[in-house]
């Protein structure tokens, strides 16, 4: 979870706490639909493209073949051989009837709140419970985070410089497996970063996409929520032929 999704959950805790306080939910749901439509909405912006490709330069190698090495990304060999190649890799979206259902709810409760008479009427007989408060202050939180994550990952795609990362670690955790990871920046400097173990067991690369001005923010492509990856060799376009 980054920062700007934690802080905003801190936030919408408080103000739902507020709001069972003065037993009026619109002060926690209505900016809370507001900030999701606006996020699921600007996520749409920020990256039109619902699938794309990007191309990475793939070094070729001197080594002779039998001692060739090779990185494996989500299962899928990726040798260095005796010619430059291309990794051609494939993004493509996910979960998007989740995301298009979070989109609907907050537009239903949006204007539900915001135009229903019932919340105005005190002899209207609607009664919410606290523990039917807190099952609605819940759902708008994860409904919140969704649209949050959608976003951001949109914007990372955007603005983000790509590289291949190799595995330096692995943590099979207990709630939660993760990997270390190394890459060079556009500068040539070593950096790290941790992400989640979602590859093949015999994965020894990622793909890093990191922060050109802050390299040390990075995140690698198993991090993803709403985006899948794929990965292909092709021999290199600008090869000059013979």
């Amino acid at each position: 979870m980054t920062p700007l999704i934690k802080a905003v959950a801190i936030i919408y805790v408080l103000l739902a706490a507020v709001a069972v306080i003065a037993i009026d939910l619109r002060i926690v749901l209505i900016p809370a639909d507001l900030v999701s439509l606006a996020c699921i909405g600007g996520g749409v912006l920020v990256f039109r493209r619902m699938s794309g490709a990007l191309s990475l330069p793939w070094p070729a190698t001197e080594t002779p073949a039998d001692e060739l090495g090779v990185a494996v990304i989500d299962a899928t060999s990726l040798p260095f051989l005796g010619y430059e190649q291309e990794l051609i890799v494939s993004v493509k979206t996910k979960h998007l009837p989740e995301l298009i259902g979070c989109a609907l709810l907050s537009g239903a409760t949006l204007y539900f709140m915001v135009f229903s008479s019932v919340f105005d009427a005190p002899d209207s007989g609607l009664q919410i419970g606290a523990y039917e408060a807190e099952i609605i202050c819940g759902a708008g939180l994860g409904v919140l985070l969704l649209s949050l994550r959608w976003f951001t990952e949109r914007l990372l795609l955007q603005r983000s410089r790509y590289r291949i990362g190799t595995l330096i670690g692995r943590d099979p955790g207990f709630f939660r497996r993760g990997v270390t990871y190394q890459f060079f920046d556009q500068n040539h400097e070593r950096r790290g970063g941790r992400g989640p173990l979602r590859g093949g067991t015999n994965d020894n690369a990622v793909l890093v996409l990191y922060d050109a001005n802050q390299p040390d923010r990075n995140v690698a492509h198993g991090s993803f929520l709403f985006h899948t990856f794929a990965f292909v060799l092709i021999p290199s376009r600008n090869r000059k032929q013979n």
